[in-house]
Order: structure tokens, then C-alpha cells, then sequence
């Protein structure tokens, strides 16, 4: 009784299904959305020039939004949009989502299913988000998955999941067989469609964009003959989130070429409290890898 008392009253909790009833800043997994609202626009293709701004001030405000470490996205004053989003560059999305406006961001997450509140697998799904957003600074800051932006584990799973199988999402589901005693099919889960997030593609352009950030990604756990599409994440939080070891997260598929798997791995506060450089190449990365490769029998 003591033992469970004990569960019960960790801090953090321990008995919680976080990857179905926990929300959490996404970080920089967040910049798929963007990217796949600009592809679909038709106004963006992957050399389009963003801003390779160390910083910039958030717009109506004296607050600066930084890149990870205060480093410009390359050596130029631009960046196209690839290399934005392999350097996972703060200033360059700001800038591409005060180009695209709030409604298209927030059309793109809902099109991957960000906000719907009747998600189950079969146990009820907490209510992923982008929050409210105000005004320009609002929607400069959810653009790189921080501010009110919250998802569970699942749902970030879905977004990759969704652009690993050409754009379409798909109903996720725990159990995929209920078998007799003598361990016959009684009941088997079939695939089902929800909807469709972005055109085929746009899918392809935005795996192709992954493949090219997962091979500049330190090779930790990285798999012989398996090319992984990824993004990686670092996502401030707590009420003091410069005295906070981040969350970290790394959402992948694989083969990027026949996509078999998909993982979204998020390690609360970087997995040290004493962390705070923890971040998603270092430290989730190499979780998501190890999944993958058992996943798919496949050698180091």
C-alpha cells in the first residue's frame, strides 16, 4: 500500500499514459507544420529565402526571439527554407509564419488533426493544441512549437505517421487482434482513413526535406543500409525555462523510401535535471533509432 501511495504521489506522476493523456511544447517538431502549410500554399518551394537572423525582436514588442545558441542560420543574410529547417532556425519560421498569417498554421494543424477532441485508441486521447494567438508576436513565438502550443507524444506520432503515407491520416488504434484461447483471429483492427492533411506531393517534399535533417544529425544509434526522415525538437517550459532542462523530442519514419514505422520520442526534461543542454539530436534521437531498428529487424 505504501509502494502504491508512493506512485500515486511522485512528482512527476508516474502512473500516466504520457503519450495519450500528457501535452507538451512541442519545440521545433512544430516546424513541419509550417513547412507543410508553406508547401501547400504554392508560394514556397524548399530554396525559398527566409531570414538567417541570429535573432529578431517579436513584432509589437522589445523581446528578442533567438536561434538555439544565438547562431545565424549560415553564413548569409538568407536561408532557403531546407536549410531552415535542417539548422531548425527560429527566426527563418517566425518570419515564414507572419508571411503565411495564423489561419493558414492553424488550417494546416487542424488538417493533421491538432485540436480535435474525439481522438481514442480506444481510450480517450487528450486534446492536442496551438492555443490561442493574439496577435503577431503570438503567432511568431507558436511558430516554433512554444507559447500555447501543446501535444500529446500520439499526436506528433500521427503528423509524421500522416507524411510517411503520402499526406493521409490515419485512425490510430492500440490493439491490433483479439484472439481465442486457441490464439485464432476473433477480431481484427482495420485500417481507417481520418482525413487528408497535405497533398502526396507536398509528402514527398517534406520526406525529402527530413532524409536531408536526419543525415546532418550527429550518428549516434544511426542504422546501416536504413534512411531515416526526421526532425528533432527543443522545447522550453516550467516557470523559469532558462534554469529548466528542456524537453526534448524526435520524430522520424522509416524507410524514408517505404515507410514500415513511425516514432515520436519526447524525453522529459532532456531525462536530467541538471541538463540544460539537453537537446532533441542528443538525447532523443538515439531512443527513436534504437525503436526503429528493433522495429525493423535491422542491423547497426
Amino acid at each position: 500500500m505504501a509502494a502504491w501511495q508512493a506512485f500515486n504521489d511522485a512528482d512527476p506522476p508516474v502512473l500516466i499514459n504520457r503519450a495519450i493523456s500528457e501535452t507538451y511544447p512541442p519545440g521545433s517538431t512544430f516546424k513541419l507544420i509550417d513547412t507543410a502549410a508553406a508547401l501547400s500554399s504554392g508560394r514556397y518551394n524548399p530554396d525559398s529565402q527566409l531570414t538567417a537572423a541570429s535573432s529578431i525582436t517579436l513584432q509589437g514588442t522589445n523581446t528578442q526571439l533567438r536561434n538555439f545558441n544565438g547562431n545565424a542560420c549560415g553564413t548569409s543574410p538568407t536561408a532557403s527554407l531546407r536549410d531552415a529547417l535542417q539548422r531548425s532556425c527560429n527566426t527563418a519560421f517566425a518570419q515564414l509564419a507572419t508571411e503565411l498569417g495564423e489561419q493558414a498554421i492553424r488550417d494546416q494543424a487542424e488538417a493533421f488533426g491538432i485540436g480535435s477532441p474525439d481522438l481514442t485508441v480506444p481510450m480517450q486521447v487528450a486534446t492536442s493544441t496551438i492555443g490561442d494567438i493574439p496577435d503577431t508576436a503570438a503567432l511568431e513565438q507558436s511558430s516554433i512549437g512554444q507559447r500555447d502550443v501543446a501535444l500529446t507524444p500520439l499526436q506528433n506520432a500521427m503528423v509524421v505517421a500522416a507524411i510517411a503515407n503520402g499526406g493521409v491520416v490515419m485512425q490510430p488504434h492500440l490493439i491490433r487482434e483479439i484472439q481465442s484461447q486457441e490464439l485464432d483471429p476473433v477480431e481484427t483492427t482495420s485500417p481507417d482513413q481520418i482525413r487528408s492533411a497535405i497533398d502526396p506531393s507536398v509528402a514527398r517534399t517534406l520526406t525529402e526535406l527530413m532524409v536531408n535533417n536526419e543525415n546532418s544529425y550527429q550518428s549516434t544509434g544511426k542504422i546501416t543500409g536504413v534512411q531515416i526522415a526526421a526532425k528533432t525538437g527543443t522545447a522550453e517550459h516550467g516557470v523559469n525555462p532558462e534554469a529548466t532542462p528542456p524537453h526534448v523530442w524526435y520524430v522520424a519514419f522509416a524507410p524514408a523510401d517505404d515507410p514500415q514505422i513511425a516514432v515520436a520520442v519526447l524525453v522529459e526534461s532532456g531525462g536530467d535535471p541538471n541538463n540544460l543542454a539537453a537537446t532533441g539530436g542528443a538525447v532523443a534521437a538515439p531512443i527513436g533509432r534504437a525503436v526503429i531498428r528493433t522495429a525493423l529487424g535491422a542491423e547497426r
